[in-house]
């Protein structure tokens, strides 16, 4: 691995979370669909006029945020992250007591390697993870599992739910937080940008089936802050544990709607 320099980062993209180590970091107007932890190791970051050396960001929150120095940067998804994303919504976007920083801290000489980013990421996960769980309707829940396996038609699994059109895109806006449409954008994003360390960047965008490069572009700016050159002129290496495959959350609904 080469060392990390002033323009370098290292980067990990899991199924629950991806995170980031960068020597600096200021990132343009976004919403992510994840519960952002940002964590400045010298010095303290800031999002707006909320600053801190711990920084927590509500799931599709608009900010930009900053810092001068080192930054652990992690984002949960709201979907396999409850607990946290509840913890989030709670207090919205805040300063968190420094303890949480404890795990990065111990670390901080070793989070250019990917194995102890995704590392220090459970950890957090573990530590963040007290939140009130909202309650899925149980068919936007499974539609979610079929959303999360890119050769899944859409259509057929919406036409599983046999609820309207209109009924549906409510629900699901109401219980996800964004609209269908969007969340399938998300999830082309993240498809693409676990390919961006293995393909070029045309190649990711149409991997992912984004029309271009273009498209990709806007939608990696507007979704997290940064264009798809700039990560991949940053990357350091990349640790891709990130996996389409659903989580197991289908057969945890089928048995509580079977009172088990």
């Amino acid at each position: 691995m080469r060392r990390l320099n002033e323009s370098r980062m290292a980067a990990i993209l899991t199924e629950p979370f991806g995170g980031t180590f960068a020597l600096g970091s200021a990132t343009t107007l976004h919403a992510q669909h994840g519960t952002a932890v940002l964590i400045g190791l010298d010095a303290d970051v800031a999002i707006g006029a909320v600053r801190g050396r711990v920084l927590i960001v509500p799931p599709d929150t608009l900010h930009a945020a900053s810092c001068p120095g080192p930054i652990a940067s992690y984002m949960f998804d709201p979907e396999l992250c409850p607990r946290i994303a509840g913890f989030a919504k709670a207090g919205g976007t805040r300063a968190l007591d420094v303890r949480h920083s404890g795990c990065v801290l111990a670390n901080r000489g070793a989070l250019a390697r990917p194995e102890v980013l995704a590392g220090v990421g459970s950890e957090l996960e573990r530590s963040l993870a007290t939140g009130e769980v909202q309650r899925l309707d149980p068919r936007i829940a499974r539609l979610l599992d079929d959303l999360r396996d890119p050769g899944a038609d859409r259509h057929v699994a919406v036409a599983r739910m046999r609820v309207s059109a209109a009924h549906l895109q409510a629900m699901f806006t109401r219980d996800v937080g964004m609209p269908m449409r969007t969340y399938g954008l998300w999830r082309r994003l993240l498809r693409a940008l676990s390919q961006v360390g293995r393909l070029d960047l045309t190649g990711a965008a149409h991997a992912a089936g984004f029309a271009d490069l273009a498209h990709f572009s806007r939608t990696c700016r507007r979704m997290f802050g940064y264009s798809p050159s700039e990560i991949r002129t940053n990357l350091v290496a990349s640790y891709s544990a990130y996996s389409e495959r659903p989580h197991d959350r289908r057969n945890q609904l089928d048995a509580a709607d079977a009172g088990i």
